[in-house]
């Protein structure tokens, strides 16, 4: 019986010419990508009113008065009063913080003194003793004292000794 289809060579160039003019013709349908044809706008103006002063001048260290000496008012906070061990100075947490941790450091007998910001305190080692000098604010200023790791103030040698040494580095 004769085939009524022709040969495979020729169906095989049918369906690959087919092939090629369907995939061809996506091309004709597709238009431009929209970013193409997006055209450049003005750059951005700030309003005169926004634009940042001139920090130039911010980090330059005034001159001394007249005679070298500072004025009064730049004066470190004082120590206001000590009652057994313990004393007030007058400098807002945060200040009296950083101050005592740097007075701590030119101590001599401290062998180390680790910052303990959670309990707003340092771990100091001296005479001996390990204890923490804790800074308390109160009505504007901070407390300081002494107190052991159970939390009650200490009244040994080492711990007033301590507190004096700070209280003079802090005058």
């Amino acid at each position: 019986m004769p085939s009524i289809l022709p040969p495979r060579p020729v169906l095989a160039g049918l369906a690959l010419a087919l092939a090629a003019s369907t995939l061809g013709g996506c091309a004709w349908f597709r238009a431009e990508p929209p970013y193409l044809a997006a055209t450049e706008s003005r750059p951005l103006e700030v309003p005169p009113d926004l634009v940042l002063p001139s920090s130039v001048s911010a980090l330059q260290v005034p001159p001394l008065p007249a005679g070298g000496v500072a004025m009064p008012g730049n004066a470190p906070p004082a120590v206001v009063g000590s009652a057994g061990g313990a004393f007030v100075l007058a400098d807002s947490a945060e200040g009296a913080f950083r101050r005592v941790g740097l007075a701590l450091g030119r101590i001599d007998g401290v062998d180390s003194h680790t910052p303990v910001p959670a309990l707003n305190a340092y771990e100091v080692r001296y005479g001996g003793e390990t204890l923490l000098v804790r800074l308390r604010p109160e009505d504007g200023q901070v407390r300081i004292d002494a107190i052991g790791s159970d939390g009650r103030v200490l009244d040994t040698a080492a711990a007033r000794g301590l507190l004096e040494t700070l209280r003079q580095r802090l005058q």
